[in-house]
Protein backbone atom coordinates (compact mmCIF):
# COMPACT_ATOMS: atom_id res chain seq x y z
CA UNK A 1 0.00 0.00 0.00
CA UNK A 2 2.86 2.38 0.55
CA UNK A 3 4.25 2.16 -3.00
CA UNK A 4 0.53 3.23 -3.76
CA UNK A 5 0.82 6.37 -1.64
CA UNK A 6 3.99 7.30 -2.87
CA UNK A 7 3.57 7.11 -6.53
CA UNK A 8 0.17 8.64 -6.93
CA UNK A 9 0.78 11.95 -5.08
CA UNK A 10 -1.69 14.71 -4.82
CA UNK A 11 0.02 16.32 -7.64
CA UNK A 12 -0.46 13.85 -9.42
CA UNK A 13 -4.34 13.57 -8.73
CA UNK A 14 -4.72 17.42 -8.93
CA UNK A 15 -3.08 17.20 -12.62
CA UNK A 16 -5.68 14.81 -13.33
CA UNK A 17 -8.42 15.71 -12.15
CA UNK A 18 -7.96 19.36 -13.90
CA UNK A 19 -7.44 18.21 -17.01
CA UNK A 20 -10.66 15.22 -17.08
CA UNK A 21 -12.96 18.17 -15.13
CA UNK A 22 -11.59 20.76 -17.65
CA UNK A 23 -12.28 18.54 -20.76
CA UNK A 24 -15.50 17.62 -19.74
CA UNK A 25 -17.08 20.83 -18.55
CA UNK A 26 -15.55 22.47 -22.00
CA UNK A 27 -17.25 19.71 -23.92
CA UNK A 28 -20.62 20.08 -22.78
CA UNK A 29 -20.46 23.61 -22.79
CA UNK A 30 -19.40 23.59 -26.55
CA UNK A 31 -22.62 21.54 -27.20
CA UNK A 32 -25.17 23.49 -24.84
CA UNK A 33 -23.89 26.61 -26.87
CA UNK A 34 -23.65 25.02 -30.49
CA UNK A 35 -26.28 23.05 -31.61
CA UNK A 36 -25.69 21.85 -35.47
CA UNK A 37 -22.10 20.16 -36.34
CA UNK A 38 -19.89 22.41 -38.47
CA UNK A 39 -21.45 25.51 -36.68
CA UNK A 40 -18.50 28.27 -35.77
CA UNK A 41 -17.95 31.14 -34.31
CA UNK A 42 -14.52 33.18 -34.26
CA UNK A 43 -12.94 33.70 -30.95
CA UNK A 44 -9.53 35.33 -31.97
CA UNK A 45 -9.68 37.22 -35.03
CA UNK A 46 -8.99 34.99 -37.98
CA UNK A 47 -6.56 32.70 -36.08
CA UNK A 48 -8.93 30.94 -33.18
CA UNK A 49 -12.35 29.83 -33.97
CA UNK A 50 -15.08 27.13 -31.66
CA UNK A 51 -16.25 25.01 -34.38
CA UNK A 52 -18.19 21.79 -32.85
CA UNK A 53 -17.55 18.46 -34.84
CA UNK A 54 -17.86 14.55 -33.46
CA UNK A 55 -14.21 12.44 -34.32
CA UNK A 56 -15.61 9.17 -34.61
CA UNK A 57 -11.91 8.30 -35.55
CA UNK A 58 -8.77 7.94 -33.86
CA UNK A 59 -6.43 11.08 -34.18
CA UNK A 60 -6.39 13.47 -36.45
CA UNK A 61 -9.51 12.03 -37.58
CA UNK A 62 -7.94 9.05 -39.33
CA UNK A 63 -10.37 6.00 -39.53
CA UNK A 64 -13.08 7.55 -39.30
CA UNK A 65 -16.69 5.34 -38.54
CA UNK A 66 -14.48 3.25 -36.38
CA UNK A 67 -15.09 4.44 -33.06
CA UNK A 68 -15.28 1.26 -31.46
CA UNK A 69 -11.79 0.59 -32.52
CA UNK A 70 -10.65 3.82 -30.70
CA UNK A 71 -12.81 3.11 -27.50
CA UNK A 72 -11.29 -0.33 -27.01
CA UNK A 73 -7.69 0.96 -27.75
CA UNK A 74 -7.78 4.03 -25.11
CA UNK A 75 -9.14 1.96 -22.76
CA UNK A 76 -5.89 0.12 -22.71
CA UNK A 77 -3.95 3.01 -23.45
CA UNK A 78 -5.42 3.72 -19.98
CA UNK A 79 -4.53 0.69 -18.48
CA UNK A 80 -1.23 0.13 -20.05
CA UNK A 81 0.00 3.67 -18.61
CA UNK A 82 -1.53 3.16 -14.75
CA UNK A 83 0.84 -0.04 -14.59
CA UNK A 84 3.50 1.77 -16.29
CA UNK A 85 3.56 4.74 -13.86
CA UNK A 86 2.63 2.23 -10.98
CA UNK A 87 5.50 0.17 -12.13
CA UNK A 88 8.15 2.43 -13.12
CA UNK A 89 11.07 3.44 -10.18
CA UNK A 90 10.58 6.55 -8.19
CA UNK A 91 10.34 9.31 -10.66
CA UNK A 92 10.89 13.34 -10.82
CA UNK A 93 7.91 15.37 -10.54
CA UNK A 94 7.82 16.35 -14.69
CA UNK A 95 7.43 12.58 -15.08
CA UNK A 96 4.45 12.75 -12.58
CA UNK A 97 2.87 15.39 -14.47
CA UNK A 98 3.46 14.03 -17.67
CA UNK A 99 1.65 10.69 -16.91
CA UNK A 100 -1.25 12.27 -14.99
CA UNK A 101 -1.64 15.45 -18.17
CA UNK A 102 -1.57 12.23 -20.68
CA UNK A 103 -4.06 10.13 -18.49
CA UNK A 104 -6.16 12.81 -17.88
CA UNK A 105 -6.65 13.55 -21.75
CA UNK A 106 -7.05 10.02 -22.10
CA UNK A 107 -9.87 9.53 -19.10
CA UNK A 108 -11.54 12.73 -21.08
CA UNK A 109 -12.06 11.46 -24.91
CA UNK A 110 -12.70 7.99 -23.31
CA UNK A 111 -15.56 9.21 -21.50
CA UNK A 112 -16.55 11.09 -24.31
CA UNK A 113 -16.50 7.81 -26.59
CA UNK A 114 -19.64 6.84 -24.45
CA UNK A 115 -20.88 10.08 -24.17
CA UNK A 116 -24.57 10.85 -25.89
CA UNK A 117 -26.03 9.30 -29.17
CA UNK A 118 -22.99 9.71 -31.57
CA UNK A 119 -20.50 7.86 -30.89
CA UNK A 120 -16.72 9.86 -31.21
CA UNK A 121 -15.41 12.82 -29.35
CA UNK A 122 -16.07 16.76 -29.27
CA UNK A 123 -13.67 18.16 -30.76
CA UNK A 124 -13.83 22.32 -31.15
CA UNK A 125 -10.61 24.17 -30.63
CA UNK A 126 -9.84 25.28 -34.47
CA UNK A 127 -6.55 26.88 -35.45
CA UNK A 128 -5.82 28.64 -38.43
CA UNK A 129 -3.21 30.50 -40.14
CA UNK A 130 -4.51 32.07 -43.04
CA UNK A 131 -5.33 29.40 -45.81
CA UNK A 132 -3.95 26.77 -43.14
CA UNK A 133 -5.89 24.73 -40.63
CA UNK A 134 -5.19 22.83 -38.00
CA UNK A 135 -6.93 19.12 -37.34
CA UNK A 136 -9.67 20.54 -34.54
CA UNK A 137 -9.03 19.40 -31.30
CA UNK A 138 -9.96 19.59 -27.57
CA UNK A 139 -8.49 20.22 -23.98
CA UNK A 140 -8.26 16.99 -23.48
CA UNK A 141 -5.83 16.11 -27.02
CA UNK A 142 -3.77 19.19 -25.81
CA UNK A 143 -3.41 17.94 -22.41
CA UNK A 144 -2.17 15.02 -23.89
CA UNK A 145 0.44 16.53 -26.22
CA UNK A 146 1.83 18.74 -23.57
CA UNK A 147 1.99 15.17 -21.44
CA UNK A 148 4.05 13.68 -24.24
CA UNK A 149 6.22 16.64 -24.47
CA UNK A 150 6.77 16.71 -20.83
CA UNK A 151 7.59 12.74 -20.69
CA UNK A 152 10.19 13.59 -23.38
CA UNK A 153 11.62 16.08 -21.30
CA UNK A 154 11.45 13.36 -18.21
CA UNK A 155 13.23 10.43 -20.43
CA UNK A 156 15.98 13.13 -21.74
CA UNK A 157 16.39 14.25 -17.90
CA UNK A 158 16.98 10.24 -16.85
CA UNK A 159 18.55 9.31 -19.38
CA UNK A 160 21.36 12.40 -19.04
CA UNK A 161 21.33 11.23 -15.00
CA UNK A 162 21.51 7.86 -15.71
CA UNK A 163 25.02 9.00 -18.36
CA UNK A 164 26.29 11.18 -15.34
CA UNK A 165 25.84 8.21 -12.92
CA UNK A 166 27.93 5.49 -15.33
CA UNK A 167 30.66 8.22 -15.91
CA UNK A 168 30.95 8.63 -12.03
CA UNK A 169 30.87 4.93 -11.27
CA UNK A 170 33.19 4.56 -13.75
CA UNK A 171 35.63 7.50 -12.70
CA UNK A 172 35.42 5.89 -8.91
CA UNK A 173 36.07 2.44 -10.10
CA UNK A 174 39.28 3.81 -12.08
CA UNK A 175 40.68 5.90 -9.62
CA UNK A 176 40.59 2.67 -6.97
CA UNK A 177 42.50 0.24 -9.73
CA UNK A 178 39.85 -1.48 -9.96
CA UNK A 179 39.60 -2.15 -13.53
Amino acid sequence: MSRWRTKFTPPFFTVLIFVYASDLLSKLWILKKFKAQGQSEAILGNFLFFTLTRNEGGVFGMMQGHAWIFQILTGFAILFLLYYYYRSPEGSLIFTLAIAAILGGALGNFTDRFYGSTPGVVDFIDVRFGQFRWFIFNIADAFICVGAFLLAIAFYKFEKAEKAALAAAETEKAGSGKV
